[in-house]
């Protein structure tokens, strides 16, 4: 399983990935917090940028920290390579 550790930041101007610092990926999403409507956006934003449907939120679902997993294909490397493509 690849696991990525990401801080959310809802409420932003715009939907995008902020950094990798220390670990952890942090992004921004347009979308609130209540009603599980960041979670969503940001499990949208991510299927569409990597083209990949199995994203799931493993831990922290109702913290900004959270841990996302991204199935067997690909390591935590390839991803994040992939997301930290300008």
């Amino acid at each position: 399983m690849c696991k990525i550790s990401v801080r959310i930041v809802p409420n932003a101007s715009h939907t995008h990935i902020v950094d990798l610092c220390e670990g952890v990926l942090r992004i921004r999403v347009m979308e609130p917090a209540e009603g599980n409507r960041a979670n969503e956006a940001l499990i949208k934003f991510l299927s569409k940028k990597l083209k990949i449907k199995t994203i799931c939120i493993v831990s922290g679902l109702r913290a900004k920290n959270k841990v996302l997993d991204f199935g067997n294909d690909f390591t935590s490397e390839q991803i994040l390579d992939r997301l930290l493509q300008k």
